[in-house]
């Protein structure tokens, strides 16, 4: 194996248990990371504000040097508090989303830091929101949107009801943004440019590491871009099929088994180790 430099992981259905925490063999693995000189950063769609605010709670906020969010469209360096912002999308090609999809039981979701604003909300999606760390506002999103732009739109709704959404989906054509799923009841859209593997890509070249020399977490097809971009991608045993599929390295443990942990330290730190004995 070549010498690993840098680890990053998505959070949910990867990092994170199926009750949204950090099992305690990753906060293990994770803190010994610093002593062999490897970088540790989550790489979530989530917003970097929200993440940054629950590292304390997951007890992980010493073991973290960077947080990529939004999918790769934001870079949080947590040693010199810099943030990066890449590709955002225009608040005019968001509404012509929103418009094409309006008629469907749906919910729209724009995150502006720890802020959800949606044009519809419910005791549901507020706790949906508490849990990951944002508060939700119902509010109108077309004057926001006017003059306005965001990282990304999300739409939620029941996971019955997504294939609807799919089907729906196929049929919006638009060179300005691109939507994949992130979850079996999200599918986001975001600018063409936008994905995790450019966000790997970003990563890299701030903190000079070579993308080779990287290792990546994940199970959902909005990974699958990073997965591939660096020198090893390791798939959840619970990830998707399309991902399992990419040719990344498929895990034999699920995120509820601590896959994260069981990689570094039967992999990574044995693998140092014994090249440091």
């Amino acid at each position: 194996m070549k010498p690993i430099t840098l680890i990053a992981t998505d959070l949910d259905g990867t990092f994170l248990n199926s009750k949204k925490k950090v099992t305690s063999l990753n906060k293990e693995a994770v803190s010994k990371l610093k002593q062999y000189g490897i970088l540790f950063g989550i790489a979530s769609g989530r917003p970097v504000e929200t993440v940054r605010a629950m590292l304390k709670e997951w007890q992980i906020e010493d073991s973290v040097s960077f947080i990529m969010g939004m999918n790769g469209g934001v870079l949080y360096d947590l040693r010199q508090r810099t943030k990066e912002e890449y590709h955002v999308l225009d608040g005019e090609v968001v509404l012509d989303i929103i418009h094409f999809f309006e008629d469907l039981d749906v919910d729209f979701w724009i995150l502006e830091g720890a802020t959800r604003y949606t044009n519809r909300t419910s005791i549901e999606t507020q706790e949906h929101a508490r849990i990951f760390g944002e508060t939700e506002i119902e509010i109108d999103l077309e004057p926001y949107l006017l003059n306005n732009t965001c990282n990304k739109l999300i739409i939620h709704c029941d996971k019955e009801y997504m294939p609807i959404v799919l089907e729906r989906a196929k049929q919006y054509k638009n060179e300005a943004c691109v939507g994949f799923l992130t979850a079996d009841n999200l599918l986001e859209y975001v600018d063409p440019r936008i994905n995790k593997g450019y966000g790997i890509e970003k990563v890299a070249k701030h903190f000079g590491v070579k993308l080779e020399n990287c290792v990546a977490f994940g199970d959902e097809q909005n990974d699958m871009e990073m997965l591939q971009k660096v020198g090893i991608g390791v798939c959840m045993k619970n990830g998707s099929k399309q991902v399992k599929d990419c040719g990344a390295f498929v895990s034999a443990y699920t995120n509820d088994e601590s896959a994260v942990a069981h990689f570094i330290e039967e992999n990574i730190l044995k693998e140092d180790l014994d090249v440091i004995l």
